[in-house]
């Protein structure tokens, strides 16, 4: 027989199980140098007639019930700020953040065997605005599972002095 007591004590017990997060996650910064490490690849192209903008496919970039955004920046934010988690979870204010929008995934890439499809997202932006402007690709709300969640930060994906790829250290062996 439960008692009064014993009910008071089960249901505080799964309120606090429904309220924990996953037992693990880890936020990742993608870049050139650990792109390959991860479930997505990231093209980057110059549009045609324009070259001051460049147009950026993130394969494989959603899935599993995550989602990704588009967040562009006042200016450009370091690693440890791209934590967007905050923001779009619990609506929490970062004044580093000028706009986001959530990019949705309404097309397949087939490969070229005809036999898989990978959904991909896809935006174009100008070199100024990919300088301070990074894809988020989180679950859109708190969830019971864990896993990865990244941002990637399109100023690596930049040519030339107009990026990030001469901040990146690569290993010689």
């Amino acid at each position: 027989m439960i008692t009064h007591k014993k009910k008071i004590s089960l249901i505080l017990w799964l309120s606090l199980v429904n309220a924990a997060f996953a037992s693990w996650s880890e936020f990742i910064v993608i870049t050139p140098k650990n792109e390959a490490e991860h479930p997505f690849s990231i093209q980057v192209k110059t549009v045609a007639d324009h070259e001051e903008r460049l147009r950026i496919r993130v394969i494989g970039a959603v899935g599993g019930g995550q989602r990704a955004w588009l967040i562009i920046c006042k200016t450009s934010v370091g690693s440890d700020n791209q934590n967007f988690r905050n923001v779009l979870w619990f609506g929490a204010e970062n004044e580093d953040i000028e706009g986001f929008i959530q990019l949705f995934p309404d097309q397949t890439m087939v490969s070229e065997s005809g036999e898989q499809s990978h959904p991909y997202v896809e935006i174009e932006l100008s070199h100024e605005q990919m300088q301070r402007a990074y894809i988020y690709i989180d679950y859109p709300k708190p969830v019971d599972d864990g896993g990865y969640y990244y941002s990637i930060d399109l100023a690596y994906y930049l040519d030339g002095g107009q990026g990030k790829k001469s901040a990146i250290r690569w290993e010689t062996r």
